[in-house]
């Protein structure tokens, strides 16, 4: 996500074109994939992974064993001096350091550009109407006519891709705040209510589901339909059979 919205902001709000973006592709693919092999390499190694509530994860095991760090915070008040964990000693730390503080950072760090490219874009639109009211089209004068030619068409194609950058942004938020709520009562030693682990493994599922409905959104209000069911039979025999002849399906 945070690949994405790098490359939103170089595209939309720093105008960098297909060729730049290319030469730190690497990057946005190769640091993502370091960090998720690293963190769960280093899981493996410190046997972390155990029954999790609704998934196998970073976990103590047996659930209810008291880690390293609860006997630390509470050794005035407990007789404890070592852990009764067999597995995934102070497991909760390494939720919150190898996913949850990654994750919440990210979620910021996609807000802050989003917010980014929202202003440049408004920007750009006000400059553009601002541009059309004070400056009539000069049939004679060509080089002003494709100036503004340009413009209109930079705002067409930046338009969507902030609408759809948001809608990313959005879905993010929204698949992963059931499961932080949960680690963090976790976190406190509290038991999650049974519905908030509902949520939490329901919504984590449909993250794929998600980006593909944002994705496939701007197609679908295109096609030239008057019902909804027709657009997305439309929309599904354009995908599916993208080989074929197929009528009825018109893009403006």
């Amino acid at each position: 996500m945070v690949s994405l919205q790098i490359q939103y902001l170089l595209v939309i709000k720093y105008g960098w074109n297909e060729k730049k973006v290319k030469g730190i592709e690497i990057f946005l693919h190769g640091i993502p994939i370091a960090n998720g092999l690293g963190t769960a390499i280093a899981a493996l190694v410190l046997k972390m992974y155990n029954p999790a509530d609704w998934d196998c994860w970073i976990h103590s095991y047996p659930h209810d064993c008291t880690p390293t760090y609860v006997i630390r915070r509470e050794e005035d008040s407990s007789d404890m001096v070592v852990t009764n964990c067999t597995r995934g000693d102070s497991a909760e730390i390494f939720q919150w350091a190898f996913f949850f503080v990654p994750l919440w950072a990210a979620i910021a760090f996609c807000v802050f550009v989003m917010m980014s490219i929202v202003r440049v874009v408004e920007t750009m639109a006000k400059r553009t109407m601002r541009y059309v009211v004070n400056n009539p089209i000069d049939r004679d004068s060509e080089g002003q006519e494709q100036g503004r030619g340009a413009r209109h068409q930079h705002l067409v194609m930046t338009a969507p891709v902030k609408r759809r950058g948001i809608l990313y942004a959005c879905g993010f938020l929204a698949v992963w705040i059931f499961p932080t709520i949960t680690r963090l009562i976790e976190l406190f030693n509290a038991e999650p209510p049974p519905l908030l682990n509902v949520f939490s493994g329901c919504f984590i599922a449909s993250q794929g589901i998600l980006n593909t409905m944002i994705y496939f959104s701007q197609k679908f209000r295109r096609i030239e339909q008057n019902h909804w069911w027709e657009k997305m039979w439309s929309l599904l025999k354009s995908e599916l059979f993208f080989c074929c002849e197929w009528g009825g399906m018109q893009l403006h």
